[in-house]
């Protein structure tokens, strides 16, 4: 921090110490003020001097004589407004050509032009041939854009003030037409049966009422029959997903259990083939059975046969377990499958039957020590019943393969398919109906819209018929001539009366919500701001970077980074307080907080000249480049002058990257008036461009040190840049 400041007050004294120095510092620190105040002064209120503006008007019309024999010109009464009127400098001319000719050559911005049947359209748009009041305007776009739009303005305005002198003519004479009947009623005295017509239409406005009121009740039952629903349709939505899951565990099963039928299938497969092999061996032993050890060696086989059919049996019972359990969750068309697979099976255990009753037979028979003398006799039988059962199973192993695996893998196989469709169907149903509640929430909110309507509607027929009962209440009380005066003064009024309210219907009344006094108090946060980044952009344009090391050897770069920055620092604060003081102090910008403007631009300065100094101490030219490139962007794209909502898609989608916004919005909130933390809140969202500069300075620098040496040497050896 000692060398910091040292270089500061080193800085500090070759500016004071040296007049020409001084001088061009103090012009810098008033150089962007003149900027602001320039711009400021000329936008203070450019709206309140229209009344330079010059516009070209001329009337043809003819005029129109009413039916009463008044004569009636409206193109006339437009133009003694125009006369009158000083929000511009009107020029009447006698034809149309001359009009037009002067808004081609420039003279004038704009012409009206008022057509010569202008009157006669007006007062007769109750033929059956309707022909619009028509004005020609001519603009000259090309002389000012925003002269047009105040042009246009204009135009709008008078359009209005046409458009409701219309509308005042058009029921002046309704209200007339109205009070001839009402003196045509008077004079045929037919009070009795228009009476009675009112009471018939008091009778139906009531029955209307009823019917409006039953619609209301009917509604409101249908509410509560949506609400039902609604609750019904969540409740079996979540039931539905919960089936769909527990189908996806029943099919995940369905693939366990045909794993385990399989396995079953392979193991009794495995064993027939076993005792297919053990079969045959006894047979060729018999063939070749001449002696006693031969015929021990028949009977161990025989022995190992059998207890390979009993493995078979046992495999088989699992096996048949295994597709009674199956059956019972199966569909229809998938247990007749299932049980052509036990008939196969059954068939497998018919031969294993058969082969354990021979096995058995040739055991018993005493192929063994005892029975050599009668081998001769047996062997033809023993021969005879193996080949049968090596034939059967032959056929059983047909079967198994053939028939019993394939029916089994089907059978799997379609009902999982069937589980896979179950599944995903109720998932479905249950999405939709869970959707549903978007649907009963829409129909619920147009019933509910409806009965507001239809309650509106039996209010406003209640109290027509109410003041219908009270005029044949008080009709029927009075006498005869009494109730003829009551119907006029019912149907009679004051035409013109009628015609200036319906012109004027509504009021507007206008509450300014943080009112600004003018226009150059608006754009002065715009104008303030943009002032103190050309300000930061002039310093750095004059003041020149971070001293060389040669004049502070002991110091490090970062240090010699700050102590320069406070030669910025001082003369940006210096800007915005000269900024600020003019804007206030002679300008009289409406400011509800001065010194919160100050801080605020204050803290401006500080983040503008702490991040132009940064670019330019890290790019060095291309630095610079790079801020009046900001600059550019800025002030197209800042939402300073229009909406950023009217701005191109680019400066919508790239100004929240740019410190601008941020200052101008807190500058505003000191000109208008303070919503809560808002100020606070755009002043921490600037102080991100103080770390990013800050980043861009002690960091980011170091690598481009070389780079910037390089480029600053180049330009050096251009001789002109």
């Amino acid at each position: 921090m000692k060398n910091i400041k040292r270089i500061i007050k080193d800085d500090i004294i070759s500016v004071t110490h040296n007049l020409f120095a001084l001088v061009v510092a103090i012009g810098i620190c008033i150089l962007p003020a003149l900027y602001a105040w320039f711009n400021i002064y000329a936008n203070w209120d450019p709206y309140g001097n229209t009344g330079n503006l010059d516009l070209a008007a001329v009337s043809l019309d003819k005029g129109y004589v009413d039916d009463e024999g008044v004569y009636r010109n409206v193109g006339n009464e437009v133009i003694e407004d125009l006369k009158q009127s000083d929000s511009v400098r009107w020029h009447f001319v006698d034809t149309p050509e001359e009009a037009k000719e002067g808004v081609e050559s420039g003279e004038y911005y704009a012409s009206i032009v008022i057509s010569e049947d202008f009157t006669h359209n007006m007062y007769n748009v109750f033929t059956e041939k309707v022909n619009k009041p028509q004005l020609v305007f001519y603009e000259n776009q090309k002389k000012n854009p925003v002269a047009t739009k105040i042009s246009d303005t204009v135009v709008e305005k008078i359009q209005t003030k046409i458009n409701s002198k219309f509308v005042k003519v058009m029921t002046s004479e309704v209200f007339k037409d109205i009070n001839k009947v009402s003196d045509d009623i008077e004079e045929e005295g037919g009070i009795d049966g228009l009476i009675d017509k009112m009471k018939r239409v008091s009778d139906q406005m009531q029955d209307y009422q009823n019917t409006i009121n039953s619609v209301i009740a009917g509604n409101q039952v249908l509410t509560a029959a949506i609400k039902t629903a609604n609750a019904d349709s969540k409740v079996i939505g979540e039931r539905s997903i919960a089936s769909a899951d527990a189908l996806e565990n029943t099919n995940n099963s369905i693939g366990a259990t045909q794993d385990t039928l399989n396995d079953y299938v392979n193991q009794v497969n495995l064993v027939v083939m076993t005792i297919q092999t053990s079969l045959g061996n006894i047979n060729n032993k018999l063939n070749q059975a001449v002696v006693l050890n031969d015929m021990k060696a028949i009977s161990s086989t025989i022995s190992s046969t059998q207890s390979d059919v009993e493995l078979a049996k046992t495999d088989i019972e699992a096996l048949e377990d295994a597709i009674d359990a199956t059956i019972q969750g199966a569909t229809p068309a998938e247990k007749i499958k299932l049980e052509e697979a036990k008939r196969q099976i059954k068939k497998v255990r018919n031969s294993v039957d058969k082969v354990d009753g021979v096995v058995s037979a040739l055991k018993v028979d005493g192929i063994g020590d005892t029975i050599i003398s009668n081998i001769e006799a047996r062997e033809a039988d023993a021969k005879r019943s193996i080949n049968e059962c090596i034939n059967s199973i032959n056929d059983t192993q047909g079967s198994i393969n053939g028939q019993l695996i394939p029916q089994l893998n089907q059978c799997m196989d379609d009902l999982r398919i069937v589980l896979t469709d179950a599944s995903t169907l109720m998932r479905q149903t249950g999405q939709t109906i869970n959707g549903m509640d978007k649907v009963f929430s829409s129909l619920n909110t147009a019933v509910n819209a409806g009965t507001i309507s239809l309650n509106k509607t039996s209010q406003a027929l209640g109290e027509i018929n109410t003041r219908l009962s009270k005029i044949i209440d008080k009709v029927d009380k009075a006498s005869n001539n009494e109730k003829v005066q009551i119907l006029l003064d019912t149907l009679n009024g004051d035409p013109e009366l009628y015609g200036q309210f319906f012109s004027e219907p509504v009021q507007i009344e206008t509450t300014n919500i943080y009112p600004v006094e003018n226009y150059g108090s608006a754009v002065a946060p715009f104008y303030t701001v943009l002032a103190i980044w050309v300000g930061a952009i002039i310093l750095a344009a004059i003041v020149r970077p971070a001293p060389s090391s040669k004049k502070y050897p002991d110091m490090t770069s970062t240090q010699r980074f700050f102590g320069r920055y406070g030669m910025y620092f001082i003369i940006g604060q210096l800007q915005a307080l000269i900024t600020v003081v003019g804007d206030l102090a002679f300008f009289k910008v409406q400011c509800l907080h001065p010194f919160l403007f100050y801080f605020a631009s204050a803290f401006t300065s500080l983040t503008f000249t702490l991040l132009i100094y940064a670019l330019v101490e890290a790019f060095g030219d291309v630095g610079k480049a790079i801020s009046v490139v900001i600059l550019v962007i800025q002030i197209a794209g800042s939402s300073g002058t229009y909406p950023i909502e009217l701005l191109p898609e680019f400066f919508r989608n790239v100004y929240l990257f740019f410190p601008f916004p941020y200052a101008i919005n807190a500058l505003r909130e000191c000109v208008g008036g303070l919503y809560e933390m808002d100020y606070l809140v755009y002043l921490l969202e600037l102080s991100i461009f103080i770390i990013l500069a800050l980043v861009i300075g002690v960091w980011i620098r170091k690598p481009f040190k070389s780079l910037k040496k390089y480029m600053n040497k180049r330009m050096e050896d251009t001789e002109v840049l």
